[in-house]
């Protein structure tokens, strides 16, 4: 198994450290209550919704980040850190 994009033993720790770097691109601090809207060509993340454009997944919450996660179809734990790891290098033009 190929490990290379193994950042957290939980995928979802990352949709975290994502809203929290897309809030600092707005120079904003991450407010897990409500997410602040953010959108490229990659993802789109807004408040209790985050779409990876390129294969239209959708994570849902419920009220506050973190809270009743859901994911419109399931992922290995490898294919979502690969989208986060590509929704991170959109973020900074890499890639």
């Amino acid at each position: 198994m190929n490990t290379a994009y193994e950042m957290y033993d939980d995928p979802f720790k990352m949709l975290i450290l994502l809203a929290t770097l897309a809030a600092e691109q707005r120079g904003e601090k991450l407010d897990f209550n409500k997410v602040g809207e953010f959108e490229n060509e990659t993802f789109r993340l807004q408040h209790e919704l985050f779409h990876y454009k390129k294969e239209d997944i959708r994570i849902t919450w419920h009220e506050f980040l973190g809270r009743d996660i859901a994911c419109s179809r399931d992922l290995s734990r490898q294919e979502y850190n690969k989208m986060f790891v590509d929704c991170m290098a959109s973020l900074y033009g890499i890639g």
